[in-house]
């Protein structure tokens, strides 16, 4: 009975650090990811991405996955008391690069 119940215990354990070193192993790729939106400079005025970042994200090693229109529509009064619906349409770029392993 007690050499079934130590081989019992011993199952359990080796079989708890099989899986908590499978836990801890990473085989697939982690990516980080990167949004450069235009930004609002004043109120209800926004600025395009300048094209310095765009080469500084290259140069860091950020890879172009997409560029996507970004919306702003902003409300605004009016001197005579109306509400006008202001549209701005400028390109979002959206990067990617695989994030570093850590260090064991």
């Amino acid at each position: 009975m007690m050499k079934r119940m130590a081989a019992g215990v011993l199952i359990i354990f080796a079989a708890a650090l099989v899986l908590q070193g499978q836990r801890a192993r990473r085989d697939y790729p982690v990516w980080e990811v990167r949004v450069l939106s235009p930004r609002e400079v004043s109120p209800a005025r926004h600025q395009q991405v300048d094209q310095w970042e765009l080469d500084r994200a290259g140069d860091q090693g950020w890879e172009l996955v997409s560029v996507a229109p970004h919306v702003f529509q902003n409300e605004e009064r009016g001197p005579d008391g109306q509400k006008k619906v202001v549209t701005q349409v400028y390109p979002a770029y959206y990067f990617k690069r695989l994030k570093p392993a850590p260090e064991r």
